[in-house]
């Protein structure tokens, strides 16, 4: 700095406009003309021990005056413009002291402030997992809702190639398991059932009552019998359903006969039969209450019958009918249609030349009840097929017994 600005006063300037007043210095002034101190400006302890706020002083507020220099440095008094240049230089290297309080508009701005960021953040952040989520619930719903298969435009994505790699595999699966099932279903259902252990052959149930109107009519003849090979002699019997109305004419090509009609004692036969049915007769009773309409027309005394439901019966156990079919050598077929009025009766076949007979039974039951037995037998000629049928109880009403009605033979 040149000698002249030392030596020179101080210009007049913003620092010394105003005359000073009693016992006040004057800036870089010191009691007892010492030099202003040189080196770090110390900074003055403010009232009560705290601690100036650091920073920009805030809108409103002016600094203090510069602190004075230390003693022992050597004063020398600037130019005017170089000092008011120290003065901003120093003011905005330290912060002064407050000289008013910070307005409460001022706070509240930076506390707005603050939470004003503070949203920004969150919002960015809320936005940020809504995007996530909606990406993960699009990708848990597209093999639910989407196409089975991506359209042709679409990029093919790995992601895309599995997920088709692994809906085929399960449509594979899914084909061999219906496939297998099925094969199982119907090897089950082409499996014959197991045996018997035993070997034996479940009794014949007592038939029930036969309802007329139920029965389906059959007038169709059985086939002639073979003649006879060398085979011996044969006996066997079925129980057959009952129809509600059939031809004597038809099922009796060789010969058939009917009991009623007439009163006890009457019958009817075919006109033209071979005589092969025998009947020795006994005391009987007629009824009315057969189960189907017996129908001829090559009978006799009574040449034709629309339908008649009479027949004989004997009441009381014990009681019975016998009949004979004579043999011819030949396969026959025997039809017989009896019945019980409450009883419980019993079938015994047997052939004249010897051999195991063969027995039916029928449980005790109240009711009228019909039957249609076929029995197959071949006999020498000479040989007869005799035929009992018997009731064993009865349930004690006054016309409890069995019944007889018509037998044919083809």
């Amino acid at each position: 700095m040149p000698d002249s600005l030392a030596a020179d006063p101080v210009a007049p300037g913003p620092l010394a406009s105003a005359p000073l007043a009693p016992g006040q210095l004057a800036p870089g002034q010191f009691l007892g003309g010492a030099s202003p101190p040189v080196g770090p400006e110390p900074r003055p302890s403010p009232p009560g021990g705290r601690v100036p706020l650091v920073g920009p002083a805030p809108i409103g507020l002016h600094l203090s005056a510069p602190s004075p220099v230390r003693a022992g440095a050597a004063h020398k008094p600037a130019e005017p413009a170089d000092l008011g240049a120290l003065q901003e230089t120093d003011a905005e290297a330290r912060p002064g002291r407050h000289s008013a309080r910070e307005s409460v508009p001022a706070r509240l701005a930076d506390l707005t402030g603050g939470l004003t960021g503070l949203t920004d953040g969150l919002g960015v952040r809320l936005r940020s997992a809504v995007r996530a989520a909606k990406t993960r619930l699009s990708r848990t719903l597209a093999p639910i809702a989407g196409p089975l298969r991506p359209s042709p435009d679409a990029p093919a994505t790995r992601v895309a190639t599995a997920r088709a790699r692994r809906r085929r595999r399960r449509a594979v699966l899914a084909a061999v398991a219906v496939t297998g099932l099925v094969a199982a279903l119907a090897y089950a259902a082409r499996s014959p059932a197991p045996p018997s252990p035993t070997g034996e052959t479940a009794p014949v149930a007592a038939p029930s009552e036969q309802a007329p109107n139920k029965q389906i009519p059959s007038e169709q003849a059985p086939a002639a019998g073979d003649p006879v090979s060398s085979g011996g002699p044969l006996l066997d019997v079925d129980l057959a359903p009952l129809p509600g109305s059939l031809s004597l004419t038809a099922l009796g090509t060789r010969d058939w006969r009917h009991w009623g009609g007439g009163g006890a004692d009457s019958f009817h036969r075919k006109a033209s039969g071979t005589g092969e049915i025998q009947d020795p007769g006994g005391e009987r009773l007629e009824h009315n209450a057969g189960a189907s309409d017996l129908q001829w027309t090559d009978g006799t005394p009574t040449a034709g019958q629309e339908g008649i439901r009479a027949g004989v019966f004997r009441r009381g156990a014990g009681k019975s009918f016998t009949l004979g079919v004579a043999g011819s050598g030949d396969l026959r077929t025997v039809r017989l249609f009896v019945g019980t009025f409450s009883a419980g009766a019993r079938l015994d076949l047997s052939l004249s030349s010897g051999g195991d007979p063969v027995v039916r039974e029928v449980a005790l039951a109240a009711g009228d009840r019909f039957y249609q037995y076929v029995i197959c037998f071949r006999a020498d000629p000479g040989e007869r097929l005799l035929i009992r049928w018997h009731a064993l109880t009865v349930t004690g009403g006054q016309n409890d017994g069995v019944a007889l009605q018509a037998i044919t033979v083809s």
